[in-house]
């Protein structure tokens, strides 16, 4: 389940370009306006500009969505996790992992509209890679409850009963949320309310 890191001599700090949302856009029927690690990027492959949204992950890198490139999220620069506290004036005691940046959207997503009820005031790890499975490992240690949102497969299962068998009763797997379905931006999307200007 090793995703893509685009890692090229095109990639030049001068091909990627992050800049905050100024248009009202919306992102899962959600505006984007209140997504503040989310930010809007420019990323020129080659000869062709591909724009998208992003989370900087941290190592300086970038976890980029964009459906022109590719339909799974890639890495742009360099590998690592996205560690997003809830307040950043002190940890939380909870802690919501994610595989990757799209489910992170799901559960913000679905958390919005109220459809199901999903943990709230947590921290938040983003994978976005099997490569940074040992840090979320050690990040998780520091944490009273756990929440793993990782995919319906054999990998994420795989992940799923590592970090139980690591954290044991302060582990809360919540993949039986979207069973039936791959993960858990597949299940959003299944449950999507329409917005009321579509």
């Amino acid at each position: 389940m090793s995703k893509s890191f685009i890692s090229t001599s095109e990639q030049r700090p001068e091909h990627i370009h992050v800049k905050e949302f100024t248009d009202t856009q919306s992102i899962l029927n959600m505006d984007v306006k209140q997504l503040p690690a989310v930010h809007e990027i420019s990323y020129r492959y080659f000869s062709k500009v591909y724009r998208g949204i992003g989370i900087i992950n941290q190592n300086k890198g970038i976890e980029f969505v964009s459906h022109e490139l590719t339909t799974k999220p890639i890495t742009l620069k360099n590998a690592g996790i996205s560690f997003l506290p809830a307040r950043k004036e002190q940890k939380s005691s909870r802690l919501c992992a994610f595989h990757d940046v799209t489910d992170y959207l799901a559960y913000l997503s679905l958390q919005d509209n109220g459809f199901i009820r999903l943990p709230s005031d947590c921290d938040v790890i983003i994978m976005s890679d099997v490569r940074n499975f040992l840090h979320l490992l050690i990040e998780g240690d520091d944490y009273n409850r756990v929440y793993l949102f990782f995919p319906n497969d054999v990998t994420g299962n795989t992940i799923t009963q590592t970090l139980i068998d690591r954290y044991g009763r302060y582990a809360v797997p919540c993949n039986t949320l979207y069973k039936g379905y791959s993960n858990l931006l597949q299940f959003a999307k299944a449950v999507e309310i329409p917005s009321d200007d579509s």
